[in-house]
């Protein structure tokens, strides 16, 4: 079973429930299953894994036209403007949100930025302590990168593929950022993927 198969199974054997539309594949599925096919025993124990992350944890990123991927985007800009209003501002002045350039780090809890090794990393953190963190490990991405965006003149350029990836540098950030988060933007956080 490749890496589409699984990805387009999941979400066909959701059929019945309301966690998520029967049969929808959507966009990014299939990176999103790549650490699952890379890290399991087996492909059943990584359809498992997928699956559930996709039912349980995250089904507004599957649901419909992906609110919860739409609503984690807008919650990186706003965290973003707690965090480092200076960085928001820049790039809001340069006309990007979150929308232009964090579509596939949400999307797919960062395992579009590679080395796989350091996303499994990162997923150990997030899964440990709620795959919603990713929001912030986005953020925490974008401060790591402060300097290189603040000095570029085309930001966006910086922004097309982010740095490889170090999980224990993003992990150490994102949770100082956490401790800046009111809470009402926390449960935000928690729930915007449901």
């Amino acid at each position: 079973m490749g890496r589409l198969s699984l990805a387009s199974n999941a979400s066909e054997s959701s059929q019945g429930k309301s966690s998520a539309e029967a049969g929808i594949y959507v966009q990014g599925m299939n990176v999103l299953a790549a650490p699952f096919l890379y890290a399991a025993r087996s492909e059943a124990e990584a359809f498992v894994a997928f699956h559930s992350l996709l039912t349980r944890e995250c089904p507004g990123y599957i649901r419909g036209a992906m609110d919860g991927v739409h609503r984690g985007l807008a919650l990186v800009d706003k965290v973003l403007a707690i965090v480092d209003p200076k960085l928001a501002m820049y790039l809001t002045a340069k006309g990007l949100a979150a929308e232009i350039y964090a579509f596939p780090s949400v999307l797919t809890l960062c395992a579009c930025t590679p080395p796989l090794p350091e996303v499994l990393r990162l997923w150990d953190f997030l899964f440990a302590y709620g795959p919603h963190l990713n929001i912030v490990c986005i953020v925490a991405q974008l401060t790591i990168m402060r300097t290189q965006i603040l000095q570029s003149p085309s930001p966006n350029k910086v922004l097309r593929s982010f740095p490889s990836l170090n999980a224990e540098l993003v992990k150490n950030v994102t949770i100082g950022i956490i401790k800046k988060i009111p809470d009402d933007v926390y449960s935000e956080i928690v729930s915007h993927a449901l």
